[in-house]
């Protein structure tokens, strides 16, 4: 289904999936009034946005996926979603803050987690921020996640990080991009690639949100 907004192929195209027609429609109005993002179509079951990915020439950049859905739920789509479309980022978007679908989300190939509490603005500024490399959580989730883990001491230092690798890891969890990394740090991008690379190597981890899965279950931040 379309929303009656004109397409501009310079935003980010977006899709949402989600069984409530009336939170996509609502939801696809306020996306298409910002500058940055474009959401021309949603979908009410993950089956359907498979059948559809299957022909797609042109796949979204984005994807926002509920986790409760019809038939095949949104953690269960995760991995089919991806092998049809390696390129498109999965936001999930759900009312469900659960540890274990947090952590199942992320591991399958989700670039990041919100609940439906956001709003419009944070939406838009998490669909930038993944596009740019981040992996944006909810701040309610955030704080959960840390909240759990006050006053545990933490493992000592088995993978050997250095104190810059430590921060940077501690960002990236915190869902900033590489750009905003370096202004944070005061360093160039391209030193935080070479400590996303270290980090990479020494976790042995080859995606950014599996990184941030790993540092959380370790609790190295």
């Amino acid at each position: 289904m379309e929303p009656q907004t004109q397409n501009n192929q310079d935003k980010i195209s977006t899709w949402i999936v989600d069984d409530n027609k009336n939170f996509c429609l609502v939801l696809a109005v306020n996306l298409n009034k910002s500058k940055t993002v474009d959401c021309q179509r949603f979908f009410h079951s993950c089956k359907t946005l498979l059948r559809d990915l299957e022909t797609e020439i042109s796949p979204p950049s984005v994807i926002l996926l509920d986790i409760k859905m019809p038939a095949m739920n949104g953690l269960d789509a995760i991995v089919p979603i991806k092998k049809l479309s390696p390129g498109s980022n999965i936001i999930m978007l759900t009312s469900y803050d659960l540890d274990e679908n947090i952590r199942a989300a992320m591991k399958r190939g989700a670039s990041g987690y919100l609940l439906k509490t956001a709003s419009s603005d944070e939406i838009v500024r998490a669909i930038e921020s993944v596009q740019q490399g981040g992996v944006p959580l909810d701040p309610m989730i955030t704080k959960k996640m840390m909240s759990a883990y006050i006053g545990w001491e933490g493992p000592e230092n088995v993978y050997n990080l250095s104190p810059r690798e430590k921060n940077v890891l501690k960002l990236v969890t915190q869902g900033m991009n590489n750009l905003e990394i370096a202004e944070k740090l005061f360093i160039s991008r391209f030193t935080v690639e070479t400590h996303l690379r270290n980090l990479f190597h020494k976790l042995d981890i080859h995606s950014r949100p599996k990184l941030v899965v790993k540092a959380i279950n370790d609790r190295m931040v």
